[in-house]
């Protein structure tokens, strides 16, 4: 059964595919639910497809509020989860705001490098121009209270706040139609970022390439429908649909770009 599953997915795919094997069989044994910690929605589709396979109910937080990453239940059919099941909690960062903007990754710097915490026990961080927000395991939420005083040289405090005050980053893709010569990744990403073979190249080398949410070192690694490429200081780009092929044989694509500012 693993091997067939395996086939579907990247290499880099496979512990995470064991890992929700392995809650699977736990639910079928103690018919009971378990929530995962904070995953990607690559990793949501993974577990989706693999709930799909044995018969177990998948349920993302994502249906109650948006979010890109999610925590899930994996439950028996009796299960119906609501909100406070997935056990998260919003936290803003009150900050004096007239001083200085508190940008995401200022935010991600202190929470992984001064608080050393692991990335599964946070949600997404959400930031506008004056307000800043953070989705947390709740089990944590004293942790990160207590644990962050002051984010680039700014005191902050987290303050619990209810879902209904959930912000919106103002993150906007923009769709656009490309032509490619080849879905090689250094290829696909030259046509896009308007670089040349060797500098997309480079990037991937020096593991600023990221495939859902994997670093991807080979320049050759084929691109597929569906694939979130995620570029350091470039941006992400979502690979929508193929449209086809030109007269001289290059690939005709829909892509959406959130490029960074």
């Amino acid at each position: 059964m693993s091997k067939e599953l395996y086939q579907h997915f990247a290499t880099e795919d496979i512990p995470f595919i064991d890992k929700g094997l392995e809650w699977l069989n736990q639910v079928e044994e103690h018919y009971a639910p378990i929530l995962s910690p904070f995953i990607n929605p690559h990793q949501v589709f993974i577990l989706e497809t693999l709930g799909n396979n044995r018969g177990i109910k998948v349920f993302s937080s994502t249906s109650y509020i948006s979010s890109e990453y999610a925590r899930v239940i994996l439950a028996p059919d009796y299960f119906t989860p609501s909100l406070e099941d997935f056990e998260m909690t919003l936290l803003e960062i009150v900050y004096p705001s007239k001083f200085q903007q508190l940008t995401h990754s200022k935010i991600l710097g202190t929470v992984l490098n001064r608080l050393g915490i692991d990335r599964k026990l946070f949600g997404d961080i959400l930031v506008t121009e004056d307000k800043a927000q953070i989705i947390v395991d709740r089990r944590f939420t004293t942790l990160f209270q207590d644990g962050i005083q002051k984010i680039s040289k700014l005191p902050v405090s987290l303050v619990e706040r209810p879902f209904s005050d959930m912000i919106e980053s103002k993150d906007e893709y923009q769709e656009k139609e490309v032509l490619v010569s080849s879905l090689r990744l250094d290829t696909f990403l030259s046509s896009i970022l308007k670089l040349s073979r060797s500098q997309t190249s480079a990037l991937v080398e020096k593991k600023l390439v990221q495939v859902n949410y994997h670093i991807v070192e080979k320049s050759d690694y084929p691109v597929k429908i569906g694939d979130l490429i995620s570029v350091r200081r470039f941006g992400r780009i979502i690979l929508l649909k193929e449209n086809g092929q030109t007269k001289k044989d290059k690939k005709k694509l829909t892509v959406q770009l959130l490029l960074s500012k």
